[in-house]
């Protein structure tokens, strides 16, 4: 299987109810199917290739990247402490943060992200999921990229907060 980044738009409101009660999220997570939530984006086990690329960083060394980069798989505000969504808890950026994500995404060209793509540097600094000498993986994270920055640029439009978590 495998390990998977996932991130949810909510507003603030359904923010509140989460901080107050981190249950309800997974009960409204786990509730219906994944292909039904349209509030809900998979950027399945491209995470760590796709902060690679964008910050020239692998994630292990996410907290010497300046913010807001930083926050791309990891959002700075910890939902409860105490849950565990697969690999830990989940992270939360509020709207603010999330407009302030969009506009340093909205900086990465996508010739960047080809210019910082390293196959053997990405496989040898252990970038999960060390698959990266496929011809399809630099693809495969250009359109992960793709729909990470639709989905904040939705969230951002509807002033939504965005939860993010492993699993």
């Amino acid at each position: 299987m495998g390990i998977i980044q996932q991130y949810l738009r909510i507003d603030q409101s359904t923010l509140l109810r989460y901080l107050d009660n981190s249950q309800l999220l997974e009960d409204d997570l786990f509730s219906t199917s994944n292909s039904e939530k349209t509030n809900l984006l998979d950027i399945g086990k491209s995470w760590d290739g796709l902060f690679y690329v964008v910050t020239g960083e692998p994630l292990n060394n996410y907290k010497i990247v300046p913010p807001p980069l930083q926050w791309l798989i990891f959002g700075p505000n910890i939902l409860d402490v105490e849950q565990d969504m697969g690999y830990g808890p989940a992270k939360y950026l509020t709207s603010p943060q999330t407009e302030e994500l969009l506009e340093a995404v909205n900086d990465i060209s996508e010739s960047s992200l080809s210019d910082r793509f390293d196959a053997e540097k990405m496989n040898e600094e252990g970038v999960y999921p060390e698959f990266w000498e496929d011809p399809e993986a630099l693809n495969y994270l250009i359109q992960e990229f793709r729909k990470l920055k639709e989905f904040l640029q939705l969230a951002v439009a509807e002033n939504q907060a965005v939860i993010t978590f492993l699993c």
